[in-house]
Formats: C-alpha cells, sequence, structure tokens
C-alpha cells in the first residue's frame, strides 16, 4: 500500500487521466467517469476523506457557480433558436445567395455550425445533399464536406461549451481568446477549400440562374449577434466594476442572454413551451454534471497537498527532472483527449485543467495564449478525426459511406490546421 501511496504524481494523474478515458468508453458518461475518478486522485493523492469533501467548496467562488448555469442557458437559447424557426428561415435566404455549388456546399453546414447542437451535423447533411443538385458527388465527399465544415466556428463562437470552457482554463479575457482562435477558422476554411472543395470544381447551382434572389431575412443572426455583443462588452466592462477574469465573462454572457432570449421568442411565443423539454433531456443534464466534474477535477489537482505544494506542481518539477518538454504535453494531451472523447467539451475539460496547472499560477499572456492555441488546435483535431464523434457517425450514415472513406479527406485540412497551430503558438510566445 506504501507503495501505491508514494507513486510518482505523474504516475497517478496518468493511470486517473486514462481510467476517465477508458471508462467514458466503455459507456460511462463523460462526466460520471471524470467525477468518479477525480475522487479516487484526491484520495490517491493524501487529501483524505475531509480534504476531498472540501474540493466541493470551490463552487463558492463566482468563475465557478456561473458556469453551469451559463451552459444551461445556452443550450436552452440554441433550442429556441431552432423551434422558432429562425434558423430554418435563415438558411433557405442563404441558399438564394450563394450561387456557386462549393460555396453553397459549404455554407449551409457552417451556417447550422453557428447553432451548437449535439449530433448538429444530421441537421445539415439534408441541405448538403440538397445542394448537390444533380447528385454527381460520392457520399464520401458530400460527407466530408458536411463535417468539415458544421465545425469552422468552435474554434471560438462564444456559444460552444467548449468555448466557454476553454476560456475558463485559460484565464484569458474572452476577448483575447477569441482574437487568438478567430484565425483558425479562416485557416479551417482554407484547408477545407483546398483539400475537399477545390477538386469538386465551380459549377452554378442548377435552377437558380436568373432566378429572383429572396428578400435578405437572416432572423437567427439578430439574437446571436445581440449574445455575442453584449458577451463581449460585458467582459470589457465589468472588469471596471470590480468582476475580473472568467466571472466577468461569464456573467456578461449570462446577461446577454437574459437580453438575447426574449427576442428569439418575439413572434412566436407558442415556441416557448417545446423548447423548454430541453430540460427535461438526459444530454442536457450529462452536460451540466460534466461542468461540475470538470470544475472537481481542476480542484484535485489544485488542492494543497498534506506534504506541500500542490499535485500539478509536483507533477511539473518531476517532468522537469525527466526532461519531458512541457509543449509535447500540451500537443499530445489534448490529442488523445480529443480522439478518445469526441467532443470539444470533452477534450479541454480532460486536458486543458492539467496543461495550465503545468504552467504554474498567473503565467504571462504570452505564454497562456501559446498554450491555449496550440493544446485547443490538437485537441480540436484530435476530435475531429474521432471515431466517437457522434457528428462523423451520422454524416457518414445519412450518406451511406464508411468512417474510413471520409479520412483521406480530412487529412489536408486537418495537417493544415495543425501546422498553423504550431507556428502562431510559436510566433507568440517568441514576439513577447
Amino acid at each position: 500500500m506504501d507503495v501505491v501511496m508514494t507513486s510518482p504524481a505523474w504516475l497517478k494523474v496518468g493511470v486517473t487521466f486514462g481510467a476517465i478515458l477508458a471508462a467514458n468508453v466503455a459507456g460511462l458518461p463523460l462526466g460520471a467517469a471524470i467525477l468518479v475518478f477525480s475522487l479516487v486522485l484526491a484520495l490517491w493523492s493524501g487529501l483524505g476523506v475531509m480534504g476531498t469533501a472540501a474540493l466541493f467548496t470551490s463552487f463558492s467562488r463566482p468563475e465557478n457557480y456561473l458556469l453551469p448555469p451559463a451552459v444551461l442557458l445556452l443550450l436552452f437559447f440554441t433550442e429556441s433558436l431552432g423551434r422558432t424557426g429562425r434558423i430554418e428561415a435563415t438558411m433557405e435566404t442563404l441558399g438564394g445567395y450563394l450561387r456557386d455549388r462549393r460555396l453553397l456546399l459549404a455554407g449551409l453546414p457552417a451556417l447550422v455550425g453557428l447553432l451548437p447542437m449535439p449530433g448538429g451535423a444530421l441537421f445539415s447533411a439534408p441541405l448538403v445533399a440538397a445542394a448537390d443538385g444533380r447528385n454527381d458527388l460520392d457520399g464520401a465527399t458530400k460527407g466530408a464536406v458536411n463535417y468539415w465544415f458544421r465545425h469552422l466556428w468552435e474554434y471560438w463562437w462564444p456559444l460552444y461549451p467548449g468555448v466557454i470552457l476553454a476560456v475558463r482554463y485559460s484565464g484569458l479575457p474572452l476577448w483575447l481568446y477569441m482574437a487568438a482562435m478567430i484565425p483558425f477558422t479562416l485557416v479551417a476554411f482554407a484547408g477545407g477549400y483546398l483539400f475537399i472543395l477545390r477538386p469538386i470544381g465551380r459549377q452554378e447551382k442548377e435552377g437558380r440562374k436568373g432566378e429572383r434572389r429572396p428578400p435578405l431575412r437572416l432572423p437567427a443572426l439578430g439574437p446571436i449577434m445581440i449574445l455575442v455583443t453584449l458577451s463581449l462588452a460585458g467582459s470589457l466592462v465589468l472588469p471596471l466594476l470590480g468582476w475580473r477574469g472568467t466571472a466577468a465573462s461569464l456573467l456578461a454572457m449570462i446577461a446577454g442572454l437574459a437580453v438575447a432570449l426574449p427576442i428569439v421568442f418575439r413572434g412566436a411565443e407558442t415556441a416557448l413551451t417545446p423548447s423548454l423539454a430541453v430540460l427535461r433531456k438526459g444530454a442536457t443534464w450529462n452536460m451540466i454534471l460534466l461542468v461540475a466534474a470538470i470544475q472537481v477535477f481542476s480542484f484535485c489537482l489544485t488542492a494543497p497537498l498534506p506534504g506541500g505544494g500542490t499535485l500539478v506542481a509536483v507533477m511539473r518539477d518531476e517532468f522537469v527532472a525527466a526532461g519531458v518538454p512541457l509543449v509535447a504535453l500540451m500537443m499530445v494531451i489534448p490529442f488523445i483527449s480529443g480522439l478518445v472523447t469526441g467532443v470539444a467539451f470533452g477534450f479541454v475539460g480532460a486536458s486543458f485543467p492539467i496543461i495550465f496547472a503545468l504552467l504554474g499560477a498567473d503565467p504571462p499572456a504570452a505564454t497562456a495564449v501559446a498554450a491555449t492555441v496550440l493544446s485547443y488546435s490538437f485537441g480540436y483535431i484530435g476530435m475531429m478525426l474521432s471515431p466517437l464523434h457522434v457528428c462523423y457517425v451520422v454524416t457518414c450514415e445519412y450518406f451511406g459511406t464508411s468512417l474510413f472513406a471520409v479520412y483521406p479527406r480530412l487529412i489536408g485540412p486537418a495537417a493544415t490546421v495543425l501546422a498553423a497551430g504550431t507556428s502562431l503558438a510559436a510566433a507568440v510566445y517568441l514576439s513577447f
């Protein structure tokens, strides 16, 4: 027993990390797996029963207790945009303005991607099929288009829970996080265009030439832009009122949701009750459990140990003594997390607490930005290549193609993102 309890910190964290991923693959919800093994890790680290129980007192901090309601409101917001018909009307209008079939093929799933939803690629798949009017594209090509362009915004779009969590654990202000990650949307589009769209070739969408374009109505974008604008403005103003860092960003987002939600239901009041059904879905509360469990995991890593220091501080010293570069951990841990969990929320929650705890308290802004860029880009590509990614599975099933048939079309765009992530992280780190 003494040998087990005195194991190196890196072994304790590594075994726990592997157990979390294995339990998730075996069918245990990720939130439950993280919570269970976080408590195991706390006891294994010597915190004892009282020290383990004390982890939950960290929920008294604003940046921690504001996160679950912010995620819950976001899920309700995205549900309401679909139930009120705003997304459908916006997509119909967009289809009338994108005449080049390639832009229409990419634009429709990209628009759906502004509305985070589990398995949302299944929502955009019929639109991609319709955009292929002559039906001359094979299923693997249409699957790659639908899947890749559906996820263009998930690097920085603040409606995604994974982005909220990345802001939380990177410690970056929302505006700085978005400024660092927005270039990846352009990089991802460029990679998708070069390796997926360009081989298709230009073709005027059949039946569109000469038609009168519909009135420009984009009813989904109004509430979304109000939310984003108020969130950004609040994250800049609230620090002047005493709210700092992540707490300011989360409070600003909740305030933006409070303003945007009534606008969503204006003229569509009957959609309120169907939208509230999201609160009865098991997936919704699994997401909230995941939020809480990730916070417990993070608390465990940074809780004071009986012998002094914290678990990650000890682990960092062990890595330094062994000569393992921290930059390697920033790439490998998120990538594996994304590959195994298949969701952004999963790879951020499983890896970011470790990565940023290893950086120590209050790292320089350039270091935090570089670590965020590198870790998120590698985790993101792990997620995009994961056979457990729900969007990937439903896309391939809809277009009647295999998972392996789509992979060759994703390698080029994925490599483009990884190259950009590595280059941008190095540039940021070396420039300051």
